[in-house]
């Protein structure tokens, strides 16, 4: 079995927000947002936190070894 390397973007609001600190994977479309390659998981990271719009939000890159978990959202309407 090969091993594969994953990056998963992950979401920190800190103590500041108005709904307090958290910790989240970022989802796109309805899927974990995650690469297989640290340079392109940098370079989206660094794009989301120029981006951000929040001295209180901030993103970072974290190594998942083999699968990305599956993850299912459910939208409210």
């Amino acid at each position: 079995m090969a091993n594969t390397s994953r990056y998963i973007i992950w979401a920190h609001r800190d103590a500041e927000s108005l709904f307090g600190p958290a910790t989240n994977p970022v989802i796109r479309n309805g899927a974990l947002l995650f690469f297989g390659d640290e340079i392109r998981a940098r370079v989206e990271c660094d794009r989301l936190n120029t981006h951000s719009g929040s001295p209180h939000v901030h993103y970072s890159v974290q190594h998942a070894r083999g699968r990305a978990p599956a993850l299912s959202v459910t939208r409210t309407a």
